[in-house]
């Protein structure tokens, strides 16, 4: 039986690090669009919809192939607020309209420009296949290994992530890690209610480049994504 997948991309208002950021031109189009238009072309989503509390980031979502059936309420559209209870608003919010059923949802962020909608079939498809409770996307570590990581107390005394047998290891004998990035969630329903995570206990990751794995948080970001996209 085919799975019923919801398209989720969250985009709140008054961002503090870049003043309207989601909203900001990133080549020529609003940066929410760039996420938004690989959500509404995705193969996998039943429906493709944006959760925002701001008017103009509705109409650029809007403008993108997305839906805005609502303007999400301000008491889950503070910093503080979770993106789980954003998400599961938006599963109520259906269930109320009569359209429940969901088996997952393919949550999309308007900071990461970078993803396609072929990330979010992909995403969506490893899933289905390995009855994930969530897929994640990342990208190999390559030199920045957990090997060579410490935390530094307050008197800059270090104390290193790994043991000291993985520490002194040649880093080709090293196991191979790998960094989380944001493209694409993909989380089944019965985590969200269940545990109100995105995180259940099954997780598995689809790899991606490092150059994609891109997520707009400074302004030094929005230049690597203008060369980027360019490219």
């Amino acid at each position: 039986m085919k799975k019923k997948v919801l398209g989720l991309l969250p985009a709140r208002g008054g961002s503090r690090g870049i003043p309207g950021k989601n909203v900001r031109p990133l080549n020529g189009r609003p940066l929410i669009g760039w996420a938004g238009e690989a959500l509404s072309a995705s193969s996998s989503v039943r429906r493709a919809i944006c959760s925002t509390d701001d008017d103009e980031i509705a109409r650029a979502a809007a403008a993108s192939g997305l839906e805005v059936p609502w303007i999400r309420p301000a008491e889950i559209s503070q910093d503080t607020s979770l993106v789980v209870d954003v998400i599961l608003h938006a599963l109520d919010a259906l269930a109320r309209e009569g359209d429940s059923g969901y088996d997952y949802v393919a949550l999309v962020q308007a900071t990461s420009p970078t993803v396609t909608a072929g990330d979010i079939d992909a995403a969506v498809a490893m899933a289905i296949a390995k009855q994930a409770d969530t897929v994640v996307t990342g990208f190999h570590a390559g030199q920045r290994h957990p090997a060579t990581m410490f935390s530094l107390s307050a008197d800059d005394e270090v104390t290193w992530l790994l043991d000291a047998e993985q520490r002194m290891s040649r880093r080709q004998d090293l196991p191979d890690y790998f960094i989380r990035t944001g493209l694409v969630y993909v989380i089944s329903t019965e985590t969200l209610i269940q545990r109100r995570s995105i995180y259940g206990e099954r997780i598995f990751c689809l790899v991606v480049s490092e150059e994609r794995a891109l997520t707009i948080d400074e302004e030094r970001d929005f230049q690597m994504a203008e060369f980027l996209l360019r490219r």
